[in-house]
């Protein structure tokens, strides 16, 4: 059979098939490795512009917080502690409270019940006897709340006159021509001047006083040789 056909020629191959054949294996090559880097860009860089499907934008992360350097605050060249000694503390005792006593009021002296009739003492003629300018003297009469006499209440009188001291008690009503409750002193036979030389006191017959003691004093004149000095109750014995 290799006879049969051997006078048959053969057909050479055409150069330019060959030539575009490769240029085809080229161009396939190229765009695989075109794809395979595109890919890559993608892979390593998903916000790339190749890639048609992006991620969505993460926010913005904050950078790595850095680190300031803060200088250390130098020690003394010699620091040695100081001991200090506290002193304990001391328990103050409570005080106990304590009731208050409740002050007692202080009764309010009232003063003595019978006091100088307004106006008194005072100076005026003699009305106590007939002797009329030859003779000194003091009386009076006493009443009550009522403005009625009262009879044998004590009085006394006492201090000095013309130098010589003296001392006399009365009882009122003793002299009915001054009043009901009058009572008078005998002084001196004469008028004799003096200030605050002699004093007067009612009393309860007794001796208790009823009234202060009042100073008074003598004129030497024939219109007041009588010292007139009236007595009232102000208050409840």
């Amino acid at each position: 059979m290799d006879e049969q056909f051997a006078h048959i020629p053969r057909r050479r191959s055409s150069g330019l098939g060959a030539l575009f054949v490769n240029l085809i294996t080229l161009i396939v090559v190229l765009a695989i490795v075109a794809v395979l880097a595109i890919y890559a860009m993608v892979f390593f860089n998903p916000y790339s512009g190749y890639n048609l499907f992006p991620p969505p934008t993460l926010p913005a992360i904050l950078g790595t917080p850095t680190a300031t350097h803060t200088p250390a605050i130098p020690l003394p060249t010699m620091w040695t502690p100081t001991p200090s000694k506290t002193p304990l503390a001391t328990l103050t005792p409570t005080p106990v409270p304590t009731e208050t006593p409740v002050p007692t009021p202080t009764p309010t002296d009232p003063g003595p019940p019978f006091a100088l009739q307004p106006g008194n003492p005072v100076g005026i003629p003699n009305i106590a006897n007939d002797l009329s300018c030859d003779w000194m003297g003091a009386g009076g009469q006493v009443f009550n709340l009522e403005n009625a006499p009262i009879a044998r209440l004590g009085v006394h009188l006492e201090g000095e006159v013309d130098g010589k001291s003296i001392s006399l008690d009365a009882l009122t009503g003793s002299a009915p021509d001054i009043g009901p409750s009058g009572y008078v002193f005998d002084l001196n036979d004469q008028p004799i001047a003096s200030e605050g030389m002699l004093w007067i006191q009612l009393n309860n017959g007794g001796g208790t006083p009823l009234s202060e003691q009042i100073y008074f004093d003598t004129f030497n004149n024939c219109n007041q040789n009588f010292i007139m000095i009236n007595w009232r109750q102000v208050r409840e014995q």
